[in-house]
């Protein structure tokens, strides 16, 4: 028997746009009621995070404060678990060292993996710059009974891109993507915001009907005229409206990415490859690219895709690895573990002259995409997902970095997320652990939060069992 759908979609030329959740919708019958999805959100911030992104003290409730990188979360405090003390150099090394070289795209590598490429590539019998590496996280899920064919997309692969970025000495995959659908198969992410689009609406890859319709200034809710009158017609008033609001922020999310005036479009293909990285690469806000603007506009395309149901697994990159992104836009700030106030002056690029200039920039750098994230979770937070919850409430958005920070280091890295995974996530706290394998993070969530019983999960060359945090879960 195939899964029953949530989804309504409404059809038109070259046009499937699903509805969100609507009360109106919802088969009465016990045995259609379908169950309630489970959603999984993987965010990678590239070249780790300063001291300052630790709280002071570990506590659950009132015993733990956000610290000064994390405050943005601060209406979200509730919702949020912060890791600290998790290490993924037992990947690499026999003795848990968790020193890697070359660090900023191995350390990627193996962040979403628990494998390490260098590895994996022997085993293989590949050239150095082969596309190699572990299945991700994601990917594991997205192909499991409970997530496959379930959505229209199995997974989707979205971030921002710095195009001049260096691949470190590895692969360029390695640097570029955090999703691996099989050990050769990188899975690489959109950068386009109108690729994004037109793949949520149900457009085909190559398809010309999303630019024949831009060239004539018509919208995708112009396809669908008939079929949003015909559902709209079954609907109570509070559905009504819902569906309105829905189809108004539709509406603008296309406007502003048709409209392409600083949308964030980088000019490169949506697949930056080593070919492509020259030194005239995008590595800044210029009069045609803004990344405020870009991260915005991938943000309510990620919720879109979340609340409509058309994936319930995501991978976003904040940028590549080793990103040398200049932040001209970004006054500085002066940080405290618990404080940060605004200076003189803008923020350098985001690797030598962040990762590996004054703290403050770097801390600065790090909050901003903190920022974002926030952002992005309160949009979550405020879709309705039925049963007086929300999307946010069933759905893990994780946000970490392959490395530590200065050091480079595969030890100490930052992780929070926020979401309940359908009240299996134990929020409002930050655990503070010691050198526990990243992998026990991950085999805590495909078990104890989405229940796909898993029985391993990556390796550890020091030969210490896999095994679950049990203080994560509700």
């Amino acid at each position: 028997m195939s899964p029953v759908s949530r989804r309504t979609l409404l059809r038109g030329a070259g046009v499937a746009l699903a509805l969100p959740w609507l009360e109106s919708l919802t088969p009465r019958a016990s045995a259609d009621v379908p169950k309630k999805p489970k959603r999984f959100v993987a965010i990678y911030l590239p070249n780790g995070a300063p001291d300052f992104f630790v709280p002071p003290a570990a506590g659950v409730g009132n015993a733990w404060q956000l610290s000064s990188i994390l405050d943005p979360l601060a209406a979200l405090k509730a919702k949020v678990t912060v890791i600290s003390g998790l290490e993924n150099g037992s990947v690499f090394n026999a003795d848990g060292n968790p020193s890697v070289q070359p660090s900023h795209g191995r350390d990627l590598g193996g962040w979403l993996t628990c494998n390490d490429s260098v590895a994996v590539r022997k085993r293989l019998g590949l050239d150095m710059y082969a596309e190699a590496n572990g299945i991700s996280l994601d990917q594991v899920m997205a192909q499991h009974s409970a997530f496959a064919g379930r959505t229209p997309l199995p997974s989707l692969q979205i971030g921002l891109s710095t195009v001049h970025s260096s691949c470190d000495g590895t692969a360029c995959s390695l640097s570029r993507s955090i999703s691996w659908s099989s050990e050769t198969t990188p899975m690489f992410k959109l950068v386009n915001p109108a690729d994004v689009f037109d793949l949520l609406v149900g457009a085909l890859p190559g398809s010309m009907l999303p630019l024949l319709r831009r060239d004539e200034r018509k919208s995708v809710l112009d396809a669908v005229q008939e079929t949003a009158a015909a559902t709209r017609a079954r609907l109570s008033a509070s559905d009504k409206l819902r569906m309105d609001g829905f189809l108004a922020s539709v509406r603008s999310v296309e406007k502003r990415v048709v409209d392409g005036v600083g949308y964030g479009c980088p000019a490169e293909p949506t697949r930056p490859t080593i070919q492509r990285v020259t030194e005239d690469g995008l590595r800044q806000n210029s009069p045609t690219y803004d990344r405020r603007v870009h991260a915005d506009l991938m943000n309510e395309l990620l919720a879109l895709a979340l609340q409509c149901d058309q994936t319930r697994i995501a991978s976003y990159m904040l940028d590549d690895e080793r990103s040398e992104f200049v932040f001209d836009f970004l006054p500085k700030r002066k940080f405290t573990p618990l404080t940060s106030v605004e200076t003189t002056g803008f923020c350098p690029e985001w690797h030598g002259g962040g990762q590996s200039g004054y703290i403050d920039d770097f801390a600065t750098i790090v909050r901003w995409n903190v920022s974002k994230v926030a952002e992005l979770c309160q949009r979550l937070a405020g879709m309705d997902d039925g049963d007086g919850q929300n999307v946010l409430d069933n759905s893990v958005i994780y946000f970490g970095s392959g490395m530590q920070g200065r050091d480079h280091s595969a030890d100490r890295l930052p992780a929070f997320c926020v979401g309940g995974g359908g009240n299996r996530l134990k929020t409002d706290q930050h655990l503070a652990l010691t050198k526990r394998p990243l992998r026990d993070f991950y085999f805590t969530l495909l078990n104890g939060v989405y229940d796909l019983g898993a029985t391993d999960f990556g390796v550890n060359r020091t030969g210490a069992p896999i095994s679950m945090i049990e203080q994560l879960l509700a």
